[in-house]
């Protein structure tokens, strides 16, 4: 197994990376000021969770990528936590439906490369679906062009405990990994943890499949796949 450096277990416990609530312009590497654009042929894809922080998208895009941001309020979804872990050690999020619900969340407008990029950071096909988001309110704070919304699903479905989601806005990090280390009937420290599966592949699987084994499938017809 390969050692694993605090500074990794320390990140993999950072998410969702401090987005912030509210639109910006990412542009330079940096959050600028939210500002008008033209989408021409941009993608919306809603955030569910650390896409929508500026430190994500430098991790993704490079200083160099241009991404306007915005920020609304969606009904009937809401950003909760998935039932898996991450190669990078985090447990991650998803949406999830929940009728009558609203939550804050970001919508990304990626170009057709950023978008490919995207696919492959989110292991299109293996960790999450690309879906298209249809009848789903949304109420924009701000600039926000008419457009389909489309958003990654997890395909492990989400975390649940005592039969609940897991809003990312109500549950830290560290106690979504608290749960998954319960569902795997792991004996130890959140950083040993995170640390076996920084290191351990098949540790890692080991804690995927127990949590999936307790998740909730995600299924709506609203939810349509179309990658």
């Amino acid at each position: 197994m390969a050692s694993v450096t605090p500074e990794r277990i320390a990140h993999a416990l950072r998410y969702p990376f401090d987005p912030p609530h509210r639109a910006y312009h990412f542009s330079a590497g940096r959050m600028e000021d939210a500002r008008p654009f033209d989408p021409g042929t941009r993608h919306a894809v809603v955030a569910s969770g650390s896409n929508g922080a500026p430190d994500r998208l430098r991790e993704k895009f490079g200083d160099s990528a241009d991404v306007p941001v915005t920020y609304g309020i969606i009904h009937d979804l809401v950003p909760v936590f998935a039932a898996r872990v991450t190669a990078y050690g985090s447990v991650p999020a998803t949406l999830a439906v929940v009728p009558g619900a609203r939550a804050g969340v970001h919508v990304t407008w990626l170009t057709d490369d950023q978008l490919a990029t995207m696919h492959a950071t989110e292991s299109l096909g293996v960790g999450y679906a690309y879906c298209r988001l249809d009848e789903f309110g949304f109420e924009a704070t701000g600039h926000h062009p008419p457009a389909p919304l489309h958003a990654y699903v997890s395909l492990h479905g989400a975390l649940v405990a005592a039969g609940s989601f897991l809003p990312l806005a109500d549950v830290s990090q560290a106690d979504a990994q608290r749960h998954v280390m319960a569902h795997m009937q792991f004996r130890g420290e959140i950083a040993d943890f995170v640390g076996r599966n920084l290191s351990d592949p098949a540790h890692r699987a080991a804690a995927n499949r127990a949590a999936a084994a307790a998740g909730s499938t995600l299924t709506d017809r609203r939810l349509v796949r179309i990658a």
